[in-house]
């Protein structure tokens, strides 16, 4: 049996086209496990909002106007909300707990969590207000592996979630 004299010349292909592709997969994998990452914390935040609302729906006192307000993070139930959108618990740990690792607030404010609670009025029917709670979340999302490779800007997304007042 004799050998071709090209098989030779060939010899290294396959080793030259995979070091080609190599930097392709790598992106294609890194942009799939960040924006899995991205997805994972969209829902857990979506899922905590949601429950920060219902929790202030139901502690929130319903007074007889209703007047739309912006309601300060210090408030004690408010407060309780924010940690309950922050860590998944009332009394949850903000330096461990955190559900998304772009929350490490040591404070419950607005500018260090992102979190917003606001009372809104809906006009039902003309003439009856019903008193709204809205909790509003934006989280700042980094690229990992991504980012290392030069891909994907950094960049936040927004939750927000609407519960009618039912007071206590």
């Amino acid at each position: 049996m004799t050998r071709h004299p090209r098989s030779r010349l060939c010899g290294g292909s396959a080793a030259v086209e995979f070091v080609l592709i190599l930097p392709l997969l790598l992106a294609v994998f890194a942009l799939v496990f960040d924006g899995g990452r991205m997805l994972a914390d969209y829902h857990a935040v979506s899922k905590s909002v949601r429950g920060a609302a219902r929790f202030l729906a139901r502690t929130e006192p319903v007074s007889a106007g209703c007047t739309p307000r912006k309601l300060d993070n210090a408030q004690p139930n408010v407060a309780r909300a924010v940690r309950l959108a922050m860590t998944g618990r009332i009394d949850g740990d903000l330096a461990s707990d955190n559900l998304v690792g772009a929350w490490r607030a040591g404070d419950l404010s607005e500018a260090a969590t992102g979190i917003q609670v606001s009372l809104d009025c809906l006009n039902t029917m003309g003439a009856v207000a019903m008193t709204m709670i809205t909790v509003r979340a934006r989280v700042p999302f980094h690229f990992g592996p991504a980012r290392a490779l030069g891909l994907g800007p950094d960049f936040s997304f927004s939750v927000a979630h609407k519960s009618a007042v039912t007071g206590v």
